[in-house]
């Protein structure tokens, strides 16, 4: 009895997660005359936006419809909602409202200087949703207070007070992580345990991490949520040490067309970068050494771009860009050409960039590294040293 009814119960949650959602978002913010609301939110992989429209009754009113229930953010330019690192234009920003956008009519109220502090009201999602954040956002505003503190601290040259604020940040946030890692194991049939398990991968074990997703309920897995923690857990799978990479074919910097098993019989080191990513570039002159050291020896690199810009121009420029300045005269492909098709971050589960796999002449991935730095470069130094000598 109880299996057909938690069956009955999911095949109904079924149908409402495949409906088209229309949702009415309500904010009446006290003191926001002035400043202009952004909500914001992911929606397939497709990022979107939308500004609000004043209604007679004071409420700043977003509307529109979702495919399935999705976690949005709420903008504010208010400036009290940001702090001014350096006078003049450095800011760092500070929390957001969160919510769920679902069907029906969703009311935010709270006060624009801390928006982020607002608690979504409307639909048994954003029910679910504010009784969880409601226990969150103490440690979240005490982050923020600890950020700002901290930011004033090292302009005025006190590194012991800013390093302090840091350790008592991160201590915040794992709070924050037990929170929703003690939900998510409570509460499997839940949408916010896959939402939650979207935003946690570094904070689980691959294998854990893999068991809490085989715990949720069926219908959130076939969500975009479910079917993003799906594939990470697959990519994770893919690029474990010792697995064949996975081959793929992409069009090069010249317009031509590389397949990554083109270069089996080589060692292959597969570089994800971006011209975004300071810490990629700041490591190019090292592995320029590397690639003019070895190369004769039968070693390449694949540098793979992922570029910010979700205008296809606006990306192959910035990569152009940063190869020809930077001078690495090494392999490249973008992997914004065919991104719909074929996301080469996803498949090989990137979550920093950059990342690096070494791959030996079968393609078996031998050596992965993920971030930049001196004690990265030694890493890779010795390795390479391992595997194709002085």
């Amino acid at each position: 009895m109880q299996k057909t009814i938690l069956s009955a119960i999911a095949l109904a949650a079924a149908f409402t997660a495949s409906a088209q959602q229309k949702y009415t978002l309500d904010v009446y913010m006290e003191g926001q005359e002035g400043y202009k609301l952004t909500l914001s939110y992911v929606q397939h992989g497709a990022r979107k936006s939308d500004t609000a429209q004043l209604q007679p009754d004071g409420a700043y009113r977003f509307s529109g419809e979702v495919a399935e229930p999705v976690v949005a953010v709420l903008f504010n330019n208010n400036p009290a909602t940001r702090f001014e690192v350096v006078k003049g234009g450095m800011f760092m920003p500070g929390p957001l409202a969160e919510l769920v956008l679902e069907e029906g009519r969703i009311v935010l109220r709270g006060k624009s200087a801390e928006s982020f502090k607002a608690l979504p009201k409307g639909g048994k999602l954003n029910t679910e949703f504010a009784k969880i954040h409601s226990q969150e956002l103490p440690l979240i505003a005490k982050k923020w207070e600890l950020a700002k503190e901290g930011a004033a601290a090292h302009k005025n040259g006190d590194t012991a007070r800013s390093a302090a604020t840091r350790k008592e940040g991160s201590a915040l946030d794992e709070k924050k992580k037990e929170l929703r890692k003690a939900f998510i194991a409570k509460n499997p049939g839940s949408f916010l345990s896959v939402y939650f398990l979207t935003q946690m991968f570094d904070d689980y074990t691959p294998d854990t991490y893999a068991q809490a997703f085989a715990k949720l309920a069926p219908t959130w897995k076939q969500t975009f949520y479910g079917k993003w923690v799906a594939n990470k857990i697959a990519s994770v799978q893919a690029t474990a040490l010792g697995s064949i990479a996975t081959d793929f074919t992409k069009q090069d910097i010249q317009g031509g067309s590389f397949t990554l098993s083109s270069l089996k019989g080589k060692y292959v080191l597969v570089d994800f970068w971006g011209s975004w990513c300071g810490p990629c570039r700041a490591g190019h002159p090292h592995l320029k050494k590397v690639y003019d050291h070895y190369k004769s020896k039968g070693f390449e690199i694949v540098g793979i771009a992922d570029e910010k810009s979700s205008d296809l121009a606006s990306s192959e420029k910035s990569w152009k860009g940063a190869v020809k300045q930077d001078g690495i005269n090494w392999l490249h492909v973008m992997n914004n050409y065919g991104k719909e098709q074929l996301d080469l971050v996803q498949k090989y589960g990137i979550s920093g960039f950059p990342t690096k796999f070494l791959l030996d002449p079968t393609g078996k991935i031998i050596f992965k590294q993920v971030g930049g730095g001196k004690e990265s470069e030694d890493e890779l130094d010795a390795k390479l040293k391992e595997v194709l000598g002085e």
